[in-house]
């Protein structure tokens, strides 16, 4: 009987270390699988899900805990966002959510501090949003903050004034806000930057040859075009008819590589996408070979270099609050403490995001934000430079 006691003793001991009863906390995501971003989704979520791979073999396992992603398609609908979160909170008990874009904001940013879980989103923030004390927070900071990166290195190479012109939608209130964050810059720092005009289109416009005929009328040496691809390809379609080439300045959603399934890159030469997470050409980028050897599925490109570095953020909030509060204790409220209690270094982040910081003044990193971009060079999309912009200080617009 005592022998018998031992190894049943033995067996338990033996359960107890297994992986298998690992702390297991959940983080889900938000996917879009059949609405506007499809197209791209497996490639968004194979970056989430393999940055959360190689994080419970490499680092979770250590320290006895694993992080079980599960992903909902939500559509890119409020509506349905509204329906299935309530489920999520009761069934899945998330310590954090990762969020996908504007209907995760619009329908979580009023409830998430009541409910006490932090949202976590790959996509850049707008003005709109940006209030204090709340629980949704960016990896990158507004559309805004992005092109002013850009637009403080093209103006820092030429000197002088950088004229800027605007092509947006005025009854999309997030892209009116992209140009009012500009507006901004301008104004804080007019010997160095000057919105020429801002001219307004559908959408999806079938030309806009008129409106860019305006805007080229006082000589930009930049066009701004953050709202759709459609928006871009038209621009870009438009200086072709007027005999005339502008560098399009786009942001990640309405990009390079969208442009480039409509129209051949050599129409685009010289253009820019501006962002604020490593891009995905980058020399000597960590983040890029861990997707590589655990995606099991997806291509690396711009929205899997945005979803990974939204999962490696995400999983070192989760570090920091296990040695915050123990393996054990973490939950939501310990999650949004240890992204406000801390900061994260370029290395921890893998090279996917640079050193960043956040406070509770606001949905996105304070202090020194940092931008990239990528630009159209010889018929290729390569990246700018390798070392980070500086991004201008705008006051909140």
């Amino acid at each position: 009987m005592k022998l018998k006691a031992l190894l049943t003793a033995g067996a338990a001991t033996l359960c107890l270390a297994s992986p298998s009863l690992a702390q297991t906390y959940t983080m889900t995501a938000s996917a879009d699988y059949s609405g506007p971003f499809a197209d791209v989704m497996p490639n968004a979520m194979a970056g989430l899900q393999a940055v959360v791979d190689y994080w419970n073999a490499e680092v979770g396992e250590d320290l006895g805990v694993e992080v079980d992603l599960k992903i909902y398609d939500m559509r890119y609908d409020s509506a349905v966002i509204a329906r299935t979160w309530p489920s999520i909170l009761t069934s899945d008990e998330p310590i954090m959510h990762l969020g996908f874009g504007s209907p995760d904001l619009v329908t979580l940013m009023g409830r998430l501090p009541n409910d006490k879980v932090p949202m976590l989103l790959g996509t850049a923030m707008v003005g709109l949003v940006w209030k204090p004390d709340g629980w949704h927070f960016s990896i990158r900071p507004t559309y805004s903050h992005e092109f002013a990166g850009l637009f403080s290195h093209l103006q820092g190479e030429t000197g002088g004034t950088l004229k800027i012109a605007a092509v947006s939608t005025q009854n999309q209130a997030g892209f009116v806000d992209q140009v009012n964050g500009v507006k901004a810059l301008a104004e804080q720092y007019p010997e160095r930057f000057t919105v020429t005009s801002t001219q307004w289109a559908d959408t999806s416009p079938v030309s806009l040859t008129s409106q860019v005929r305006a805007a080229l009328e006082d000589a930009p040496d930049v066009l701004l075009v953050g709202g759709t691809t459609a928006q871009v390809i038209a621009a870009a379609k438009a200086m072709d008819e007027l005999g005339q080439r502008v560098p399009i300045v786009a942001s990640t959603h309405n990009g390079l590589t969208e442009v480039a399934k409509g129209i051949p890159l050599e129409q685009i030469e010289g253009s820019f996408s501006a962002f604020s997470f490593a891009a995905p050409g980058k020399e000597d980028l960590p983040i890029r070979a861990v997707f590589e050897e655990h995606a099991e599925e997806g291509e690396w490109g711009l929205i899997a270099a945005q979803a990974s570095a939204q999962a490696i953020l995400a999983l070192r909030v989760l570090e920091n609050a296990i040695a915050d509060v123990g393996a054990a204790n973490v939950d939501g409220q310990a999650m949004y403490d240890a992204l406000l209690g801390h900061s994260y270094s370029e290395d921890e982040l893998l090279g996917a995001l640079p050193t960043l910081d956040y406070d509770a003044s606001a949905p996105f990193p304070v202090g020194d934000i940092k931008a990239t971009a990528e630009v159209v060079q010889g018929g290729e999309i390569v990246t700018v430079q390798s070392e980070w912009f500086d991004v201008p200080v705008i006051d909140k617009w």
